[in-house]
């Protein structure tokens, strides 16, 4: 089994780097004219060592989140999956699953019956909704070690190390599956509500992207993104390497590369395209920063009217994390230091913990999100599945 996973997240790792796929011929990105280099600002204290969706996991077992390096550590040979407060999900090298509590420094062992790969702790609950290998999904109740609900999906043999974490709506939970769909639940009893499809690719097809903006659910899988709104569920199919969203605009970096800037309805209000060049992630203050595999920094202005190239220190061939202002790779970082003019903060793929652990995106939308009854309208555009029944229990 250890085998086995080591060999699809390198897999994962190799199409992320790569950016490309079942080509024979490989190009790469040559810019015309170099601005400059810029250096490392420091060194981390341990090696990344995995990555994933929500936070890289150090050697020594500290973690890299979307607010940058935290102090404390994992129990050794955990990773990290996704954290609430000072409850903090992990996933064990061959070990049970844990919530680890890091005020107590306790652990509690999550007995589900395959590896965590994405997870979310519910607030005002004890429960967690969560995706394992396999995909398999559902809830389980951590206080009385129970699983709530489980149901299978679609075998999905490969996938991108940037899975999804599941997110709450209300009293719903919405389950990114490794197949390209999102599973909407019953956040107490796990009673399956909806499907939405995101993505159909046969390969790499799990949601990599997931946030809600303003009155839009937007997701993405490697191969196509969606933005559903009360009434309509607009798409565009491309091949994706990375989404970024600033302020109510949508950034979508795709694997021949091209930037696109979009609205939330993905209508795309201008492009600009680098030939060949392969992103592996972003940073952003006032511009648009791109590190491109071959170790260089595209920088561009939210307009994409223009941009300069920049020499990073190494090309990327091993585990990279990024923040909104910050990149982290293999054992160094390198940091813009810079202030929004503007003095706002944004927030990339994911879900930014505020200072007390709570996801500030995730507040600020159960407070401001989709008007009452919005789910009714969304209903209209997809299916109800009852081929699989809610699983109470342990298994």
């Amino acid at each position: 089994m250890r085998r086995r996973r080591y060999a699809l997240l390198f897999a994962a790792m190799a199409l992320l780097l790569a950016g490309l796929s079942g080509c024979s011929e490989r190009n790469y990105f040559e810019p015309k004219e170099l601005r400059g280099s810029v250096q490392y600002d420091g060194e981390l204290p341990a090696k990344i060592v995995e990555t994933g969706y929500a936070g890289a996991t150090l050697a020594n077992g500290q973690v890299i989140t979307k607010k940058g390096l935290q102090n404390w550590r994992l129990p050794k040979g955990y990773r990290y999956i996704n954290r609430r407060g000072p409850q903090v999900i992990a996933a064990g090298d061959c070990k049970p699953n844990i919530l680890y509590n890091l005020d107590t420094d306790q652990t509690l062992k999550i007995d589900l019956p395959r590896r965590i790969v994405a997870a979310s702790l519910i607030p005002g609950s004890d429960n967690l909704a969560f995706l394992i290998e396999g995909n398999r999904y559902g809830l389980y109740d951590y206080k009385k070690g129970k699983i709530v609900a489980l149901y299978d999906s679609d075998k999905a043999i490969t996938a991108d190390i940037r899975i999804a974490n599941p997110i709450m709506l209300d009293q719903l939970v919405i389950v990114p599956t490794l197949d390209g769909k999102l599973v909407i639940m019953n956040k107490e009893t796990g009673a399956k509500i909806r499907e939405i499809v995101v993505g159909e690719g046969k390969e790499f097809n799990n949601v990599i992207y997931l946030h809600i903006i303003g009155n839009r659910l937007v997701a993405a899988t490697p191969h196509r993104i969606i933005s559903v709104s009360p009434r309509i569920m607009d798409s565009q199919s491309m091949e994706i390497s990375d989404v970024i969203f600033i302020d109510d605009n949508i950034y979508i970096f795709a694997k021949d590369g091209t930037i696109y800037h979009c609205d939330t309805d993905l209508k795309i209000l201008g492009s600009k395209k680098f030939p060949f060049a392969h992103f592996v992630g972003v940073i952003y203050s006032d511009f648009i920063y791109a590190l491109e595999r071959e170790g260089y920094i595209i920088a561009t202005d939210p307009e994409l009217s223009m941009a300069n190239v920049f020499q990073f220190p190494d090309k990327i061939d091993t585990w990279l994390f990024t923040t909104p202002d910050a990149i982290y790779y293999d054992k160094y970082y390198f940091k813009l230091n810079l202030v929004s003019q503007k003095g706002e903060t944004y927030t990339h793929e994911g879900q930014a913990e505020d200072e007390n652990g709570t996801e500030a995106s995730q507040e600020k939308g159960e407070k401001a999100l989709f008007i009452e009854g919005i789910w009714k309208d969304i209903k209209s555009l997809v299916t109800l599945d009852d081929a699989n029944e809610t699983e109470g229990g342990d298994e």
